[in-house]
């Protein structure tokens, strides 16, 4: 019996710890603690990283859709004798109007410069595709046929855009200092009107004044 009260006895003591054990106990907690502090500050350095790196290319995202390209002014002459030389058919202009193929093309001008070019046609075939795709062109050179292409089946897809009781419109399209659009009438012996506007820098700025 004594025996046995003694092992219980033993068993109710606390082993104590050395003191070689106690330095090495001291020194691991110290460098978990440090650990959990460096990664919890990197992990919270990446979150504010990430977010900063969102904000940025949203801002970004945000300053390039307010960006407009612009071009610079170019005379009726000039604008003539630029589409007469990658045309067939070559214009003849009276009073800012001229007529291909049926289709009449018209030149509204801003001080000498021409400033919106419209091309009216009855039926959307290849010879209005040409004259519109060459106007484009004679606009500016730089604009790639597969992006003229682009652009002239959006306008036509997207008509309807706006509408009332004697005509449709398509979205309005800007590229390269261009912008363009459609519009489809109900009742008139051209039933299309496809425009074609210059952006230039001064239009851009007074806009920005206003």
């Amino acid at each position: 019996m004594k025996k046995n009260a003694k092992e219980k006895k033993e068993k109710k003591e606390t082993k104590k710890l050395t003191k070689k054990q106690i330095i090495i106990l001291v020194i691991v907690t110290i460098v978990l603690g440090v650990i959990c502090y460096f990664a919890s500050t990197e992990i919270t350095k990446s979150i504010i990283d990430h977010k900063t790196m969102n904000e940025r290319l949203e801002k970004a995202r945000e300053d390039s859709l307010m960006t407009v390209d612009t071009i610079e002014n170019i005379s009726l002459d000039d604008l003539v004798k630029k589409f007469n030389e990658i045309n067939d058919d070559k214009l003849d202009v009276n009073d800012n109007t001229a007529v291909i193929n049926d289709m009449k093309i018209e030149f509204y001008l801003n001080d000498n410069n021409v400033n919106i070019t419209t091309i009216d046609f009855a039926k959307r075939n290849k010879d209005a595709k040409n004259l519109i795709s060459n106007m484009i062109l004679a606009n500016n050179d730089t604009i790639t046929d597969e992006t003229i292409d682009l652009i002239y089946d959006r306008v036509f897809e997207t008509i309807g855009n706006t509408k009332d009781d004697e005509s449709k419109t398509s979205e309005f399209f800007q590229y390269q200092g261009l912008e363009f659009s459609l519009k489809e009438y109900s009742d008139s012996d051209y039933r299309y009107s496809f425009r074609i506007g210059r952006i230039v820098e001064t239009e851009q700025e007074e806009n920005e004044e206003e």
